[in-house]
């Protein structure tokens, strides 16, 4: 279904509203020459259409932009998409200002090229953190809460090593652990590499297994930014740290509301220890199986640890994951 309707200018708050209503709505923007906007909520693009005239807008160079023409009212038409996830109303912006320019007579190659040179600090750098990685961050920042609950926060920031890029996220007295943070309905894990699993000299490893989902809009949950802000007013001394830490994983305090999604909890974190029978690869079990090993240069591979037994966590991260009955 589409709705059509003749809007002049949107504010932000109108932009998300159609976004939200869940309907592909079009709008008239111009007959001189014909201008069609498109807002399609399921797929979080922007479309912009025209008549075909002159010569095509080179957007190749940006990866939330795509161009092609298409076959429309028996004529051939302009269609500039773009990619408006996490990012509305500067998509909305876009296409605005390429519709002042050819309303001021410009042709449709040049008014696309204008407005990019306008705005292209801005999509160069409102860029937010992939799915992936935000994920794994609000994992993080879980265990990191609890510990500073748990163990104050100059010792909780100290054993957090994951912006390190250490081979485990967690350092604590008694034992490292490596968080690992999914959406999915079982706890399936993406493990990077063949060391990000083997245990340091003396010291157990476990694995941090969290699940969360998306929040509906009857639930309390909690944005990556909310979370953020959470950990960051707990604490008192560590502060430049923490933003640090931050900063280094690619978090951008000003490109905040570009984390719009809510999440919560989809089940209580578990522990595994990575022992001999956790089916792990690692470098060790490679080197007795696979000829030539050093010559293997990535490995990265998924482990489902829904089913696997679980064991209760030391201090500070006992009251955190879930005991085993």
């Amino acid at each position: 279904m589409t709705d059509d309707v003749r809007p002049d200018h949107l504010d932000p708050r109108s932009v998300e509203a159609y976004f939200r209503v869940g309907v592909r709505t079009a709008f008239d923007l111009g007959q001189d020459p014909p201008v069609r906007m498109e807002i399609d909520p399921a797929s979080e693009t922007i479309e912009l259409m025209t008549p075909a005239a002159g010569g095509d807008p080179e957007v190749s160079a940006f990866e939330r932009l795509a161009f092609s023409r298409i076959a429309r009212d028996d004529a051939e038409w302009f269609r500039l998409r773009i990619d408006a996830q996490d990012m509305h109303y500067e998509g909305y912006m876009l296409i605005e200002s390429v519709v002042d320019l050819l309303r001021s007579g410009a042709s449709f190659r040049h008014a696309v090229s204008e407005a990019l040179v306008s705005l292209k600090e801005l999509l160069a750098n409102r860029r937010r953190l992939t799915d992936e990685k935000v994920t794994g961050l609000i994992g993080e920042l879980l265990v990191l809460r609890h510990a500073i609950d748990s163990v104050g926060e100059l010792m909780a920031i100290e054993s957090w090593l994951g912006p390190d890029a250490a081979e485990h996220d967690f350092a604590f007295p008694d034992f490292e652990a490596e968080v690992k943070t999914t959406t999915s309905e079982h706890r399936v894990h993406v493990i990077g590499s063949e060391t990000q699993l083997e245990a340091s000299p003396g010291t157990p490893l476990i694995l941090v297994s969290i699940q969360i989902t998306r929040a509906g809009t009857g639930t309390q949950g909690f944005t990556l930014p909310s979370l953020i802000e959470e950990v960051r007013g707990s604490l008192d001394h560590s502060i430049r740290s923490f933003d640090l830490a931050l900063e280094g994983l690619g978090w951008r305090a000003e490109d905040a509301d570009l984390y719009r999604r809510t999440y919560q909890l989809r089940s209580v974190p578990r522990a595994y220890l990575v022992d001999s029978t956790f089916p792990a690869i690692t470098s060790a079990r490679l080197g007795v199986v696979v000829p030539n090993v050093v010559n293997v240069s990535a490995v990265s591979y998924r482990v489902d640890v829904t089913d696997l037994p679980f064991i209760g966590a030391d201090s500070p991260l006992h009251d955190f994951c879930e005991a085993p009955e």
